[in-house]
């Protein structure tokens, strides 16, 4: 018999697959919400990096052509040395004021260029490094590792197809450093597998929605979704943020 968890599961498994697959990212934002009401932290955590390896391994599959591949490797290599600082900053900032500070620049930014304001440097050879820093940094300190990546396609114009699939490699690479990360401090329970196996036929079907659904939406929809997207992340970061303040 199908249990009210594992129905809630399922659900946010597939949520997350249509809006990765349609925009290449967004995976956390959608499903550990939902998954937070059903299952502890610990294995929401395990449950949403397993799904993002594979949901994004099927975007960058059938996007491969229209990654941006050198850009991604721009990103990767000062975002494992931002994962590093992340990690020292946490040992003298409270992640909360982090996740604040972040959160009200995110929405900055992004209402920014809803407005078509350029943001600086975003252009040049140094969005990358700075974006990718800020992304490395970001999660293993608040968990935001999203918004700079997404943010500087944004800025950068990027046509859906390559935002897509640029968005999806990166993520795909981070997603497996996190699993690596997560078994080597042993919070990796091999009883949580069968359950992540459970939900990837789910998170398949939404990938393949979200997929179908990238041929009818137009550049700009596109990007206003993926900017809103962006900027419920931010705000989501600023909430939590006051509310453990308070």
């Amino acid at each position: 018999m199908l249990s009210w968890a594992l129905l809630v599961a399922l659900v946010a498994a597939f949520l997350a697959g249509t809006v990765s697959g349609l925009t290449g990212f967004g995976l956390a934002l959608i499903s550990t919400p939902l998954l937070l009401f059903v299952y502890e932290p610990k294995t929401v955590i395990v449950l949403s990096v397993i799904l993002s390896i594979f949901i994004n391994l099927a975007v960058v599959v059938d996007s491969w052509r229209e990654a941006h591949r050198g850009l991604v490797v721009a990103l990767l290599l000062p975002a494992l040395v931002g994962i590093v600082a992340g990690v020292e900053v946490l040992r003298v900032v409270d992640p909360t004021y982090i996740r604040l500070g972040v959160g009200i620049v995110v929405v900055i930014s992004a209402v920014l260029l809803v407005r078509d304001t350029t943001l600086p440097g975003a252009q040049t050879r140094w969005g990358p490094v700075v974006a990718g820093s800020l992304s490395g940094a970001l999660s293993t300190s608040t968990g935001l590792a999203g918004p700079p990546i997404v943010l500087l396609l944004a800025a950068r114009g990027l046509p859906k197809h390559d935002f897509r699939g640029t968005s999806a490699l990166y993520f795909l690479i981070m997603s497996v450093a996190g699993v690596a990360v997560l078994y080597l401090r042993d919070l990796v329970d091999p009883a949580q597998l069968p359950l992540a196996l459970a939900l990837i036929p789910a998170s398949f079907a939404g990938k393949a929605l979200g997929t179908s659904l990238l041929k009818r939406v137009s550049e700009r929809a596109f990007r206003a979704l993926t900017l809103g997207i962006v900027i419920l992340t931010g705000v989501l970061g600023v909430a939590t943020a006051l509310w453990a303040l308070l």
